[in-house]
């Protein structure tokens, strides 16, 4: 006879010898023992949980002539019949290879024929993610409504990758992961009855090697009683599948801790003697740091990893040396290290200068190794050991430096080789915001008459008259924040209008000034600011400034007998009085004045010029009455 693989001999024939899935194995003997069986069922979970032997061991169930408690007999013919293949009303396809929409259409074709031997006609799908797309399309009506007496039962390792369509009409079971010992619980079975002598520790790192999978576990240990013979030890295990012993592992964790670059050297040179791959010497560091990592944070480890006393405990001595820092330090060198490896000519200088770089972290500029060394030295400064080659007596030095440094790698700053303790640096006095933007007025001048503030108190009312005017894209100035300075008036639009108004009235600013100078009669000008960006000391309200302390009285008078000479200047605007606005006066729209956009200084009177033309111009009027006598 043929030799079979163990996994294959092995394979279990109920759902009582199925190891580690008691969850789905209770769930399937109640529904069949019930007669409750359902029409498809999706079994999902990762390779070697048994997927495909709960199939199988489910397909003879349904069909068996003598049940047991839920499980297949495996003695009648319907039972036999379906193991050896003789019996057709079982069929088993595999979807990688027979993805089409051909081959469901073949099965929709025999649906039509009743079951020749058996109840139930029972189609195992495995890897059904592999399925294309029009042939999923062609399967879903049938899972929807199958003939009566068939069963559909699809198996796949990636279940999101099958359309929801095809979930929802199917009974979902997960299969677990196997766990280390009931792994060994089954290896130690089989070992038995065929006649292997294994010891112990070659157990462990068997059910450790097989990652949840017992065909892996089981293909594993065949591999190695080939190699070794019926007597297998760990060191069996090391030398038939090249893989690190654990003390190679623990050495070279040794030399980062101490430091020793020489050691890591020395460590490498010793597992290449030995035939070790380093690429499986970087999978076992790995698996290490994360048994540090767990020795270090848990109190109970023995629960989480899958190793024996002994190991449990030098493991927790090498945690109680290393930081959390360099445990992920380690972790993200070491993988760089295994993807550069796989394009790099040279994998062995590429892992020497991984571990170089943990042993000496002060070759390494990354964050990562920065924080490292940090923590070391942090390590050392609380068991009170010198952490510079300078005495321990005074460490103020040191430790500013290192809060240099931490700042550095928090704002994502390369630290320098030198870094002195930050200096404090005088605060900059706070310009405010929209400096450019505003032109202050003296304190002194500023009332409620000054003519900005006049035309800042009427700025709704103009906007309505320019709009009159058909001034275009006005009408998104009205009812904003108005406040002023010495040039005009500054419109605060909100952040919501921002956008859209300064869009338009930037095209059309200078024929927005047109209309404002046309309809206050003034020089003065419009800017037009977001208002979350200016800021609030230059804000002006026209309606709280204080009076002026003589009332206004004098200058009301001469407002009042200019208002003749204005009307007359600007006849368009006051005409018929249709222009303004009933609660706003040609005063409070703005005097006329000298100021100009170009802000040029040089324009201007002094004070005894101005007082030379005053006297001139009385004179003038003083002489006028005479010539009309004459």
């Amino acid at each position: 006879m043929a030799h079979q693989a163990i996994y294959r001999r092995w394979r279990p024939m109920t759902f009582d010898d199925v190891i580690g899935q008691n969850h789905i194995t209770k769930t399937l003997k109640n529904q069949i023992m019930s007669d409750s069986v359902g029409h498809a069922y999706l079994f999902c979970g990762t390779r070697g949980t048994g997927k495909t032997t709960c199939a199988k061991i489910l397909s003879r169930a349904v069909n068996c002539l003598d049940p047991r408690n839920g499980n297949p007999c495996n003695e009648c013919e319907i039972c036999r019949g379906i193991i050896d293949g003789s019996i057709m009303d079982v069929t088993e396809l595999d979807a990688a290879s027979n993805n089409g929409v051909d081959d469901i259409r073949d099965i929709k074709g025999d649906l039509s024929y009743v079951a020749a031997n058996t109840k139930y006609t029972v189609y195992i799908i495995d890897e059904v993610h592999m399925l294309s797309t029009s042939a999923f399309n062609a399967l879903l009506k049938t899972l929807e409504e199958p003939p009566e007496n068939v069963i559909f039962i699809l198996a796949t390792t990636e279940p999101h990758k099958v359309p929801q369509t095809i979930l929802s009409r199917c009974q979902r079971f997960d299969f677990r992961r196997i766990r280390p010992d009931d792994i060994i619980v089954r290896m130690k079975e089989i070992a038995h009855a065929d006649g292997y002598s294994i010891t112990d520790g070659a157990y462990r790192m068997l059910a450790s090697l097989a990652e949840g999978s017992m065909r892996d576990g089981l293909s594993i240990m065949e591999r190695v009683i080939a190699s070794g013979g019926e007597s297998i030890t760990e060191e069996d295990i090391t030398a038939a599948l090249g893989i690190s012993t654990s003390d190679s592992v623990f050495e070279l964790t040794d030399a980062i801790i101490s430091g020793s670059g020489s050691g890591v050297i020395e460590a490498i040179d010793r597992t290449l003697s030995d035939g070790r791959d380093l690429g499986q010497l970087a999978t076992a560091m790995l698996s290490h740091f994360r048994a540090l990592m767990i020795c270090k944070l848990t109190d109970k480890p023995a629960e989480l990893l899958d190793y024996d006393a002994e190991t449990i405990v030098r493991i927790k001595a090498q945690s109680e040396k290393l930081s959390f820092e360099k445990i992920d330090h380690a972790t993200t060198v070491i993988s760089q290290a295994m993807a550069d490896a796989r394009t790099m000519r040279s994998q062995r200088l590429i892992y020497e200068l991984a571990y170089i770089k943990l042993a000496r972290p002060e070759t390494d500029r990354t964050p990562k190794g920065i924080m490292d060394r940090l923590s070391m030295i942090e390590q050392r400064m609380l068991a009170g050991v010198p952490a510079m080659a300078a005495p321990a007596a005074d460490n103020s030095e040191l430790i500013a430096r290192i809060a240099a440094v931490e700042e550095a790698v928090k704002k994502g700053i390369a630290p320098q080789a030198e870094v002195s303790p930050p200096e404090p640096e005088p605060e900059p006095e706070e310009e405010p915001r929209g400096k450019r933007l505003y032109v202050p007025i003296p304190k002194d001048e500023l009332d409620f008459e000054y003519p900005t503030a006049r035309l800042a108190r009427g700025w709704n009312s103009t906007v309505e008259i320019m709009s009159q005017q058909n001034v275009a894209f006005v009408s998104p100035l009205k009812n904003c924040v108005v406040t002023f300075d010495a040039e005009g008036l500054i419109i605060l639009v909100p952040e919501e209008r921002y956008a859209f108004t300064q869009r338009m009235s930037a095209a059309h600013i200078d024929e927005i000034r047109d209309a404002f100078r046309k309809t206050t009669g003034t020089k003065y000008t419009i800017k037009i600011a977001r208002r979350e960006d200016f800021d609030e000391r230059n804000i002006i309200n026209p309606f709280t400034l204080p009076k002026s302390a003589s009332g206004g009285g004098a200058d009301t008078k001469k407002e009042s007998s200019g208002l003749a000479e204005f009307a007359k200047t600007f006849a368009d605007i006051v005409k018929d009085g249709d222009r303004f606005i009933p609660n706003v006066s040609v005063a409070d729209a703005g005097e006329q004045t000298e100021m100009d956009d170009s802000d040029d200084r040089e324009e201007f009177l002094s004070d005894a010029e101005l007082r030379a033309q005053e006297k001139e111009i009385d004179s003038e009027k003083q002489e006028e009455p005479e010539e009309d006598e004459e």
